[in-house]
This record gives C-alpha cells, sequence and structure tokens, in this order.
C-alpha cells in the first residue's frame, strides 16, 4: 500500500483567440479496488463552468465550454491517492474486451509471439512473456508515432511509445484469447502520463506495464480504461479560429508517509 501525491497540468497556447471552445478531459482518478481518492482538486483558466460525469466505460468525464475569446487554456489536478495493487479487482468482465479494434489489430508480426506464449497455459504468464518479448525487440522512441499510429504500424517500424506498446500487447493478448483493456494513467516519478493494459484472467484483472516490462503496482494510479486509446484519450476539444496550437502537459507522482 502506498500514499500518492499526484499534480497534473495540461496547458494549451494559441497563436491567437480562439471562441465557441468545447473540451472533454479524462483526466480525474476514479475509485477502484485498487485505489482510493483522499483528495482531489482541479482548476480551469480561463475560468468555466465544468460539469463532470462518467463515460461508457465508467471514466470521469469533465466537461465544458468557453464562449468568449481566449489564446490559452489549462487544466490542473492535485489530490492525493491510496493505492493497493494487492487488493482482488474482479469487476466485470465486458466481451467487448475480448475482440480487436482498428487501432489494435495484427494481421503479420504476431508468430513469434504467439508461438512463445502456447508454449504456457496460465494467460498471466502468456501475457508476461510477449511483453518481455516486445520489451526487447520493441524500442522506446519519442515523436516517431501519433495518437493514430495503430499496433501493426508501430509494430513494423519497431519504435514507438507507451500507447504503442500498449496497442501491441492489446493485440497479442486478443490473439491468444485473453481479454484485456487499455488504460491511461500516472506512475511515480515526473514526466508525462502512461498507458498500460490490464488483463483479465483467474476472474480479475491484472496490470501489466510492457513500456517498462513490469506488473502494475502501487506506483500507478488508473485515470481511464477502454478498448483502445481512443477510448481514453485525456483531453479532446473543438474551437473556432484560425489559429496554430502547442500544448505541454506535466505530471508529477511522489510517494507520501502513510
Amino acid at each position: 500500500m502506498r500514499k500518492l501525491k499526484f499534480h497534473y497540468e495540461m496547458q494549451l497556447k494559441f497563436s491567437g483567440d480562439v471562441i465557441r471552445h468545447s473540451f472533454a478531459l479524462r483526466c480525474l482518478p476514479k475509485e477502484t479496488c485498487t485505489q482510493h481518492i483522499l483528495q482531489l482538486a482541479y482548476a480551469i483558466s480561463p475560468h468555466a463552468a465544468v460539469s463532470t460525469g462518467s463515460d461508457a466505460f465508467g471514466n470521469i468525464l469533465c466537461s465544458g465550454f468557453l464562449e468568449q475569446p481566449h489564446d490559452h487554456f489549462s487544466f490542473t489536478v492535485d489530490g492525493v491517492a491510496l493505492t493497493n495493487s494487492e487488493n482482488i479487482d474482479s469487476g466485470r468482465l465486458q466481451h467487448l474486451f475480448c475482440y480487436p479494434t482498428a487501432q489494435t489489430t495484427l494481421t503479420q508480426g504476431a508468430a513469434p509471439y504467439l508461438a512463445l506464449a502456447q508454449e504456457m497455459h496460465d494467460p498471466l504468464q502468456k501475457a508476461l512473456a510477449m511483453s518481455s518479448k516486445l520489451y526487447r525487440s520493441f524500442t522506446y522512441k519519442p515523436n516517431t508515432t501519433t495518437t493514430q499510429t495503430t499496433a501493426q504500424q508501430a509494430l513494423d517500424q519497431g519504435t514507438g511509445v507507451c500507447q504503442d506498446y500498449t496497442h501491441i500487447m492489446l493485440a497479442l493478448c486478443r490473439l491468444c484469447h485473453i481479454p484485456a483493456r487499455y488504460v491511461a494513467g500516472f506512475m511515480t516519478g515526473e514526466g508525462a502520463t502512461h498507458a498500460w493494459l490490464e488483463i483479465f484472467a483467474g476472474g480479475q484483472w491484472l496490470g501489466i506495464d510492457p513500456t517498462n516490462n513490469r506488473i502494475v503496482d502501487d506506483q500507478y494510479i488508473k485515470l481511464s480504461e477502454g478498448r483502445d486509446a481512443a477510448d481514453c484519450i485525456i483531453d479532446k476539444g473543438v474551437f473556432f479560429g484560425n489559429v496554430s496550437q502547442s500544448q505541454s502537459v506535466l505530471v508529477r507522482v511522489t510517494q507520501e508517509r502513510l
């Protein structure tokens, strides 16, 4: 069990004023079997009324609308979570996690991974073996993929980021008939948001971080879950304005005394 203090900050800067800005954000961690949110506060600039609800996967969704002209937009979240990966997440299995999506379909290159998995019987061991092989074969390299890159495209080029590692693993697990879901969230340290997957095995959901080749433990905070990254988009918006934009994201997670 760990007590984690977290800070999330997303900033958008526009080259000029924009108006009628609608936004939808999934950057508030939710209560789960493995995490309890002790403190949570958020702020938005420019000020706007924010409504909070849930999406189809039970993720917290913050939405709002800015009518007035503005040349920047920021959303910050601060809080404290109590995490305990020893708690069993036996949440309901949704069968849509058994099937590939447009971003998690592999038609070639999967054979060596599947052959390795066939040597084992336990779903978790299958997934861990494939994750270890991917970790050795794939290179973490930012700016070589986009949010639209598919698992097949990433596997073919051999480079990518946590989203790509996770999409490839989702595809491989589902090819092995192991239900799997995409997870977006934070992990201890300082940087950006992170992604990993959870598989359904032995009647419970188990987290695997293929980017770091490890089992998810108390150092992770979940924001959202879904079939792939498209279901877990952390910040999304539309606005009116002929402008360019730049975005920066900062995540900081530190451990505190219990």
